[in-house]
């Protein structure tokens, strides 16, 4: 039986992640970030109602965050 070789998904999922925690870290820094699509800034939501994450206005992005109490 061959051996499967999921390096190139793991090297691009922890490239993905790297890059999220990133543009997470600037928003909550107070940096402006843009959109890679629409170019519009990023908005970093945290309350406790509705889904917490970072979103565009147009829904472009959407990063979805998980808050421990």
């Amino acid at each position: 039986m061959a051996k499967l070789d999921f390096s190139a998904v793991n090297k691009s999922a922890s490239k993905s992640f790297n890059e999220q925690r990133s543009l997470i870290k600037k928003i909550g820094w107070g940096e402006t970030v843009l959109c890679a699509v629409c170019g519009q800034p990023l908005k970093l939501s945290v309350s406790s109602e509705g889904q917490p994450g970072v979103n565009c206005v147009k829904g472009c992005t959407s990063i979805a965050l998980e808050l421990e109490d």
